[in-house]
């Protein structure tokens, strides 16, 4: 019975493949070398370009949509992520007829159709005869919105390709690239492709290219500049655009020259298809639609797939304008499988006839015939020009002349539906390209999908108008913002789960850009930035990746919402009108949808008006499913997530769909694997910890936000001089471990106080560290303010009572050294309704609220650190004033006491402190200095006056109740003894901090208010501190046991366990429970310091053969820090055919 099933799956094996879809013959010169025989053999390399709606593969031998991972594989998938696709293989053929040194002409080609004969490489010349340059330079390079120096090598490397004419953004308008301003890729591109192709290597032709090919003499020695780009803008998100830069680097002449773009259009099946081409409305379009309603894989309402020339070959004429030869032809040729008429067939190893192909002609030489004329003979080079829709002119729903070996043959009515390849190409026999001369041909592939087969085909017009509005605008498109860049870091948690921090600048909150390509210029449609959104994307997801613009795509399977933020506008959510992708006899549907958040999609807690935040902590997965149910984030598993900047417009002439603008979730996707830091770490901060700063108040706030990237250094941010009755700017500084000078991070950083008071908005993030900038206000109550407000001195706190909101875990006093401190609050108060703003030490700045409710002549937003030492031999003295009961509070006499006061001129580090006038005031008519220790400390107080130290200011000898409002008195204190004989040592010090008030104050001239910390960098891989914590006895095998597979096997055959916590240097000895040595691995400090702490093995012995199930010993061996034995037992599958 076995057996008997056995045999019927062969049977059904062999079937499948005998109705595949035949391509071209298989021939032992395979293009694509597996194991190359030479340094200098050809290696098929690709890349895809995926910036939109479409993922499509790009070749280094010049094909493209082919995915050439499978055989028989298209490679042009629409919409991404559906595993649909619209075109099986594409590329640029050439021929011409080059003259030798003995007058004879011979055949030169060089294809791209299905395999390709390009290699990456230059041409140059030696002794004056050109060879190929096969420089190491010459490959392929890809650049993504969001990338830079650090995360694609491609960005610092693009300055090779430079004189090769890859493109770049011309930052600084100086008209020539400049590494480290200019932008790499195509100007507003979602992704741009570049590569320098040659022909000059005949070792790579191709007798079964599939069209044409295999002439290895002569060779053309042409040199192609190819770059392919998308954008992900409102409008293109189904368009990618294609630039061949073909230069005749021989010496020789190419006469009768012909390019062609060789088309295999897959329409989802393969056998149902229908092409066309449309000249007459100003494009130069080639296309494939479904012959048939519907198809199997497109569903009801496929999809058409195009190309469309922009810019063809010139003929250049001395005193005549040149000659744009534009689309010269449109023809087909038929899948040799098919059993077409012989010279329809594919031209596959037939070099002759592929040239006579790209002449416009049958392969025989035979003319296309128009069949809405026969038997009328009308030759033509454009076939099936007419419109599918309304079925005017020549479609293939009239048939077609199959006719070779002349004018004459059968009229087929009305073709069948099938698999078709189009050739659309440009050239003539008259066309000579000499040496040196250089030609560009500029296209576009897309796709559209209307109500019906045919009106797909309608659409796709329109897109191809719409993709040469683009060109004519030399691609001035209108991008997304700058896509944020995202940095990441782990915060251990218990049992081998972590937080994960996400954390990005703000380099998309400048964007703002004006449409001019969808809308007019009176329409002043201009995209702003609004906000940010956080997804976490499913990684097992197999179906269709969801279109925002489309909401009937959107499936939270694939991807959820996980948090956002947006600017404090009065916008918030945002709805536009979408297509519901219904039809009413046949009229397509449209609705009102939420475009911010998405469709079926919920935002964040206090969204929307939420303001502005760069970074988020991210504690579950919200696929938990994909990792057995554990919702935690685990080290070793990996997870998707997308950071993505989006931008509105405002205008009321707005098209549907055109809202919002937004980067491309997919192309913003990046895969994390949390990984322990390695052996010997250590952490000062961890993510979201708070520092103090010099100031006791939270108008600034420095925030981790990534530990790993912390430094030693000492930071300062210094605000510039106040604008009248505005906000300020301000620069951030950093002095670095061991430098003497202060670096400039940010400068001139505009600091505002209209978004919400926890955003992020005035911001800025360096070295992992959010330089949070806040606004301290204070109520204001007619010509007073209410001083229990976040003014004066910072408040206390304890673990009973909360800080103030806008105070750092500090207090507003401070004892040094606080073991010496001998005084404290007395209970001195003129109500019980006024309390001091710092109740513990009976401190505060005079206003409504606190002390006597009457002001004080110095601003709130002037007041200063004070500093009080304590001394019997630096003594001042001091304004006494006698307390005679109620308002009488007199001056009396100069007094001395043992202390002075200095404003602590924290705004300028080289200034020496300036000593303060002070005054006390008691019962008593003399005396100076006399706290008591009894509960109201015997109504003892100091005032500390804002002004220099003077003994004879005459405004102070006065009724200092009656005159409060007139005088600059900054601080008002009623110590108490703590205890009877307490007194100080020697040069003690009482520090008082206050808010900084509403708008930072300028001390005097250039010594702008500044708030200062320092940070200390963690430690990496330190073998004495790995070896002093005993780091080794975390070293784990991830999974042990290892039962035949595991959820982190990256396929059946790719299977692995992971040695954990490892330091940065060691080495691993796996022996059998004989002792027998069966593997060795050696670590070293590769990668990054902060994640380098795993190392797999592939469950293979030394002769790289898998190994049996068992219990084996691991050795490690940590130089400097020691060893470390672990058992494995491993448990391998059984791979066998049960017959």
């Amino acid at each position: 019975m076995k057996f008997k099933s056995i045999l019927i799956f062969l049977i059904i094996v062999c079937a499948t493949l005998g109705f595949s879809k035949p391509r071209v013959t298989i021939n032992t010169n395979n293009v694509i070398r597996i194991a190359p025989t030479g340094p200098n053999a050809f290696v098929l390399k690709y890349k895809f370009l995926r910036a939109n709606n479409i993922s499509s593969i790009f070749w280094n031998s010049g094909v493209f949509d082919q995915d050439p991972r499978t055989q028989n594989t298209p490679g042009f998938e629409w919409p991404k992520g559906s595993g649909k696709n619209a075109c099986f293989t594409a590329g640029l053929s050439i021929g011409c007829y080059i003259v030798n040194n003995a007058g004879v002409p011979s055949l030169a080609e060089c294809m791209a159709s299905y395999k390709g004969e390009y290699v990456n490489g230059g041409v140059k010349y030696v002794n004056n005869q050109p060879i190929i340059d096969n420089d190491a330079k010459f490959r392929m390079y890809d650049i993504k919105a969001g990338d830079n120096s650090l995360n694609n090598p491609d960005w610092d490397a693009w300055t090779n390709m430079i004189p090769y004419g890859a493109p770049y953004e011309d930052v600084n308008h100086n008209g020539q690239y400049d590494p480290g301003i200019d932008v790499p890729g195509q100007k507003n591109a979602g992704q741009t492709i570049f590569q320098v192709l040659t022909d000059a290597d005949s070792s790579n032709r191709n007798g079964g290219e599939g069209f044409g090919g295999g002439i290895t003499s002569p060779l053309m020695y042409a040199e192609i500049h190819f770059t392919a780009w998308a954008y992900n803008t409102p409008g293109l998100e189904d368009l990618q655009f294609v630039n061949w830069v073909v230069i005749n680097k021989g010496i020789k002449n190419w006469d009768s020259t012909f390019t062609g773009v060789v088309v295999d259009p897959d329409l989802g099946t393969a056998d149902d298809d229908y092409i066309g081409c449309d000249t007459t409305n100003k494009i130069n379009l080639g296309y494939v639609y479904n012959g048939t309603a519907s198809d199997i894989i497109y569903g009801s309402i496929p999809p058409a797939f195009g190309m469309d020339y922009f810019k063809s070959p010139i003929i250049r004429r001395a005193g005549f304008p040149d000659d744009t030869l534009g689309m010269t032809s449109f023809t087909f040729f038929t899948n040799s499988g098919s059993s077409p008429p012989p010279c329809e067939s594919d031209p596959n190893g037939e070099p002759y006839p592929a040239y006579v192909c790209l002449k416009g002609l049958k392969k025989d030489g035979s003319p296309f015939l128009d069949a809405t004329q026969y038997p009328t003979i009308v030759p033509t080079k454009f076939c099936y020009t007419g419109d599918p829709e309304t079925n005017a002119g020549w479609t293939e729903y009239k048939g077609s002349i199959q006719n070779c070996g002349g004018i004459q043959g059968n009229q087929i009515a009305v073709n069948p539906p099938g698999d078709r390849r189009f050739i659309f190409a440009s050239g003539r026999t008259t066309w000579t390209m000499q040496p040196g001369d250089t030609q560009n041909i500029v296209l576009a592939q897309f796709v559209a999908k209307g109500t019906s087969n045919k009106n797909s085909v309608t659409v796709l017009k329109r897109l191809a108008k719409t993709a040469k509005l683009i060109y004519l605008a030399n691609f001035n498109v209108t991008p997304p913002p700058p896509p944020p860049v995202v940095a990441t870091s782990f915060t251990p948690l218990l049992n081998g789960k972590c937080n994960i921090s996400l954390n990005w600048g703000d380099v998309s909150e400048a964007y703002r850009y004006w449409d001019s390509i969808f809308f007019l210029g009176t329409d002043s449609n201009i995209y702003e930035f609004q906000g940010y959104e956080v997804y976490e994307l499913n990684r097992f997801f197999n179906g269709s990746f969801p279109d925002f613009s489309k909401p009937e795509t959107i499936d939270t399977r694939a991807l959820q919402l996980i948090d956002s933020w947006d600017l404090v506008d009065g916008w918030g959510v945002v709805v536009d009108t979408f297509s519901t992708g219904a039809f009413i006899n046949g009229v397509e549907q449209y609705g009102t949808y939420s475009i911010v958040p998405p469709y079926k999609m919920s935002s964040g807690s206090g969204f929307p008006e939420k303001g502005i935040k760069r970074g988020i902590t991210l504690t579950s997965t919200r696929y938990p499913e994909n990792y057995g149910g554990n919702s935690n984030f685990i080290y070793g598993q990996d997870y998707q997530f997308a950071v993505v900047a989006y931008g509105i417009s405002k205008s009321n002439h707005l098209k549907r769909g055109f809202r919002v603008i937004r980067n491309s979730v997919q192309s913003q996707a990046f895969t994390i694997r949390p990984i322990m830091p390695p052996a010997g770490s250590e952490f000062t901060y961890k993510n979201g910890d708070t520092l103090n700063t010099n100031v006791r108040d939270l108008g600034f706030i420095p925030i981790i936000r990534n530990q790993n990237l912390i430094r030693n250094a000492t930071y300062r941010v210094i605000f510039n001089p106040i604008a009248t009755n505005g906000d300020t700017t301000y620069n951030i500084y950093r002095l670095n471990q061991g430098a003497t000078v202060f670096d400039t991070l940010y400068k001139n950083v505009y600091f505002t106080g209209k978004s919400n008071p926890s955003s992020d908005m005035s911001s800025k993030t360096a070295d992992g560290i959010l330089f949070k900038m806040s606004k301290i206000r204070y109520s204001l109550a007619g010509a007073q303010f209410d001083a229990t407000k976040k003014v004066g001195v910072i408040k206390d706190w304890s673990a009973s009572v909360d800080s103030d909101s806008s105070q750092a875990r500090y207090k507003g006093w401070e004892y040094k050294p606080a073991s010496n401190r001998f005084l404290e609050g007395s209970q001195f108060k003129y109500s019980a309704t006024r309390l001091w703003q710092s109740t513990e030490m009976s401190l505060s700045y005079p206003g409504k609220g606190t002390y006597n409710d009457l002001t004080s002549k110095t601003k709130a937003t002037d007041l200063k650190k004070v500093k009080i030492v304590f001394s019997n031999t630096n003594k001042s003295f001091a304004y006494k004033y006698k307390d005679a009961g109620g308002v009488s509070v007199l001056y009396k006499s100069m007094v001395s006491v043992p202390f002075q006061a200095f404003e602590m001129d924290f705004t300028d580090s080289t200034a020496a402190p300036v000593q303060l006038n002070v005054g006390i005031i008691d019962t008593t008519d003399t005396g100076g200095w006399n706290p008591t220790s009894d509960s109201l400390g015997g109504k003892f107080r100091v005032v500390i006056f804002s002004s220099a130290y003077d003994t004879s200011i005459t405004s102070y000898r006065t009724n200092i109740y009656f005159n409060q409002s007139n005088i600059d008195i900054a601080y008002i204190w009623a110590p108490k003894l703590i205890a009877d004989g307490r007194t100080f040592v020697e040069n003690d010090e009482f520090w008082i901090y206050p808010y900084t008030l509403c708008i930072p104050f300028r001390q005097g001239p250039n010594y702008p208010l500044y708030y200062e910390f320092s940070t200390t960098a963690p430690t990496f891989g330190d073998p004495n501190l790995a070896k002093n914590t005993n780091a080794l006895d975390k070293i784990r095998v991830v999974p042990n046991p290892y039962y035949g597979f595991s959820t982190l096997d990256r396929s059946v055959s790719d299977k692995f366990v992971t040695f954990r916590n490892l330091p940065l240097n060691c080495t691993i000895k796996i022996y059998t429970l004989n002792g027998d040595l069966i593997r060795t691995l050696v670590k070293t400090a590769t990668g990054s310091s902060t994640t380098s702490s795993t190392i797999e093995w592939n469950l293979q012995n030394l002769e790289n053969t898998p190994v049996a199930s068992g219990v084996y010993i691991a050795f490690i061996d940590a130089p400097g820090i020691g060893t470390k034995v672990l058992k494995i037992a491993i448990f391998t599958s059984q791979e066998r055919i049960n017959f």
